[in-house]
């Protein structure tokens, strides 16, 4: 329970299932990554939908929880990481055409997101972990467009305002998602996986 009494809302991170992602993303990268569609399918239904901050996300992620990692996971995730690392070189244009379009519509979601959340805070809280996966993705996205110089001016406005917004309609509180992989995410970096959304009337 948390400190209102209220349950406490947590999203749920499977490990397993981010080693079968990020190899079906991995592996299905090419030719995805030279295609025009944001969103590439995967053969397994049980699997999120192939995107490149998606598999950037899980990779970082479970780079972070190596430990907690059996050995052939572990081996899992390294060979997806040599593909993608792979198809970053082959196709060096397309994957920054990528980075751009998911990071603007990512973005895109998330301001609507926010735009809701502060017109209905009470409807937003039970959401806002679970949204807070597109934020996460983003910032993985944007660390990635960084790396290649491909952040314009145009998304730094973007997500700076973003920010802005999200932190008008949340306070700090305790991590939102499964303890296991907290440390995989630091508070100075993902600050907002380390807040709650604000009860109404709240400054």
């Amino acid at each position: 329970m948390s400190a209102a009494g209220e349950p406490k809302r947590i999203f749920t991170v499977d490990l397993a299932q981010d080693v079968r992602a990020v190899t079906a993303m991995a592996d299905h990268l090419t030719p995805y990554i030279y295609e025009s569609e944001l969103y590439g399918m995967l053969s397994d239904p049980s699997l999120p939908r192939l995107t490149l901050g998606g598999l950037l996300m899980r990779l970082a992620r479970l780079n972070a929880l190596r430990d907690q990692l059996s050995p052939s996971q572990q081996a899992a995730v390294e060979a997806a990481q040599r593909k993608l690392d792979e198809v970053r070189r082959a196709w060096a244009v397309h994957y920054e055409g990528k980075l751009r379009q998911e990071l603007q519509a990512r973005i895109g979601a998330l301001e609507h997101f926010a735009r809701e959340c502060a017109e209905r805070l009470r409807a937003c809280a039970d959401n806002y972990p679970s949204a807070m996966e597109k934020r996460v993705i983003v910032e993985h996205l944007r660390d990635a467009a960084l790396e290649v110089n491909v952040l314009g001016d145009d998304l730094k406005s973007r997500l700076a305002a973003l920010d802005n917004a999200i932190s008008r309609c949340i306070e700090k509180g305790e991590f939102c998602w499964s303890e296991r992989v907290q440390p995989a995410y630091p508070p100075q970096k993902f600050w907002f996986l380390y807040a709650r959304v604000r009860k109404p009337g709240a400054k």
